[in-house]
């Protein structure tokens, strides 16, 4: 009997474990949270959202580190 407590109170704290874990971790079901998550996704994906990347000024005469860039053929680029 000694053993199979050594056995069942482990197997009890670990099902508590993961029954508290998947309590907290659960997805909202209700009506509302649905469509806050639509309105999440859809602000993710408007123009508005997109990051802004710009290249990065360098000042005159710096000397980027690294192989030089190959000369553009004519024509290419902006």
């Amino acid at each position: 009997m000694k053993i199979l407590v050594y056995i069942l109170v482990p197997a009890l704290v670990v099902a508590l474990a993961a029954l508290v874990t998947w309590y907290r971790n659960r997805q909202p079901t209700s009506l509302e949270a649905g469509l806050d998550s639509f309105r999440r996704e859809m602000q993710a994906l408007s123009p508005e959202a997109a990051p802004n990347f710009r290249r990065r000024e360098e000042p005159e005469g710096t000397v980027r580190p690294g192989p030089p860039r190959p000369p553009r053929p004519p024509g290419s680029g902006p």
